[in-house]
């Protein structure tokens, strides 16, 4: 990496990292929590067995979500530069460090394609709330409603997309984490007031936390429960495709990884947790179908709002948090993919950005008028590309870096809790092997 690069990697870190411990983590869970989330999470879980699903979640993090996301971003911190020099430096070949490196970055930015469209979406709903359309229109219509007003919904895309484009341009996100640092905890606490609500005014709610939360142990032999679990815990925390080896690159050298990577990976998961407490059991006990799929929490929100008191209030704060988070992530995702390919290849980084908006406005327009391509969009980037840029990713790390030189180096050094060679076993015997497996999986299926 060329002085001029070092030091541009070095001011985009200053840029984007807070001083205190504090600061940092909450950047960083801003960054992290967001569609996946909120949409995503309560949809697969719906899907795949409600309590069986969450159990495996929880199951997949620990054992190997967490050490991988320790692993790629004390990566980052002590190669900085873009995604393909993480692969430069590991691989020492220049050429395959282009083509993984440029790989990983679009399979990853095409996660705005539909990323943008529920944002949409949700601007739709803060509409909706803010009128208690659920007062006038059957709950479980407002969304069916807002899809048939096609010329709205892709203005909406097209503006949203043009948006992110812009704040890629500029180099301006500082301000929206900032304002996602204020609403992420607000978020929390709203998702908390809604369940306690819920609780007490649905009835029957409670065969819905039975579904939630009594997990029907038959349902985890079903392979496809653990890969779909595998999937939203990579791409919840963004283990794989580049994103958690940029939070890396923003770390200083003092600044404490173990502690720092497992809160975030804990706080995300907790938002997961309680997208799901929130809509599932409401789900079950209002009588929707928890495989509703992508659309679950547009159909379920009305008919949840509208049984609680000052439901178009925490309709709006609720979206607006889910729309501010969502805004983050795009960005996020955008800007890999145009630091990648600006700093990797010696492009102009405004063409660059100018490249990137055009090709996913392209993405967003398809994904909202069809919702086969936008699940398909979420299966492509969610279940495959973040399985399989995790697998080769941690292979590369973990094997041909080496965890034990990145955990004596990268992690040890500033950390208040020291990881021993438990740790580099743990990775190597266990982590990667159970990665590589589901990987593989997921390209040609053999359980």
């Amino acid at each position: 990496m060329s002085k001029q690069q070092a030091t541009a990697v070095a001011s985009s870190a200053e840029a984007n990292t807070y001083k205190g411990r504090l600061g940092g983590i909450l950047s960083m869970v801003g960054m992290c929590v967001g569609l996946g989330n909120m949409w995503r999470f309560p949809y697969l879980c719906g899907q795949n067995g409600g309590g069986a699903f969450v159990f495996a979640y929880i199951l997949c993090l620990i054992v190997v979500v967490i050490p991988l996301a320790l692993v790629e971003a004390a990566y980052g911190k002590g190669i900085r530069g873009g995604i393909m020099d993480a692969f430069n430096a590991a691989l020492k070949n220049e050429k395959a460090g282009k083509v993984i490196g440029g790989i990983f970055s679009v399979l990853y930015s095409t996660m705005n394609f539909y990323f943008i469209a529920i944002m949409g979406t949700c601007l739709y709903f803060i509409y909706a709330s803010a009128r208690s359309l659920w007062n006038t229109v059957p709950a479980e219509e407002i969304y069916p409603q807002s899809l048939e007003n096609m010329p709205l919904m892709v203005s909406m895309g097209v503006i949203l997309t043009i948006l992110v484009g812009v704040i890629v341009y500029r180099g301006a996100s500082k301000g929206i984490e900032k304002v996602s640092n204020i609403m992420m905890p607000l978020m929390f606490l709203f998702f908390a007031i809604v369940i306690i609500l819920a609780a007490v005014t649905i009835p029957g709610i409670g065969a819905g936390y039975d579904f939630y939360l009594n997990p029907d142990w038959s349902a985890l032999g079903n392979f496809d429960v653990w890969v779909a679990a595998m999937g939203q815990a990579l791409f919840s925390v963004g283990v794989g495709p580049g994103c958690v080896y940029i939070y890396g690159t923003y770390f200083k050298k003092k600044d404490d990884m173990t502690v720092n990577i497992t809160t975030v990976c804990v706080w995300d998961t907790i938002a997961a947790l309680l997208a799901g407490m929130a809509i599932i059991p409401a789900c079950i006990a209002l009588g929707h179908d928890p495989e509703s799929g992508a659309r679950l929490i547009f159909i379920v929100w009305p008919s949840l709002l509208s049984n609680l008191p000052l439901g178009n209030v925490f309709g709006i704060l609720v979206f607006t948090g889910i729309f501010v988070a969502g805004i983050t992530s795009a960005v996020a995702q955008m800007v890999v993919a145009v630091e990648t390919f600006s700093s990797g290849l010696k492009f102009d980084r405004k063409k660059v950005s100018i490249i990137a908006t055009a090709i996913t406005l392209v993405g967003v327009v398809i994904s909202v008028y069809s919702e086969y391509f936008l699940n398909f969009f979420s299966d492509l980037s969610g279940n495959y590309g973040f399985i399989v840029t995790a697998g080769i990713g941690s292979v590369v790390y973990v094997y041909v870096y080496g965890v034990r030189k990145i955990r004596e180096n990268f992690i040890n050094p500033s950390s208040d809790v020291k990881l021993g060679p438990w740790f580099d076993f743990l990775v190597r015997f266990i982590a990667v092997p159970i990665m590589v497996v589901i990987m593989i999986n997921s390209i040609v299926p053999i359980l």
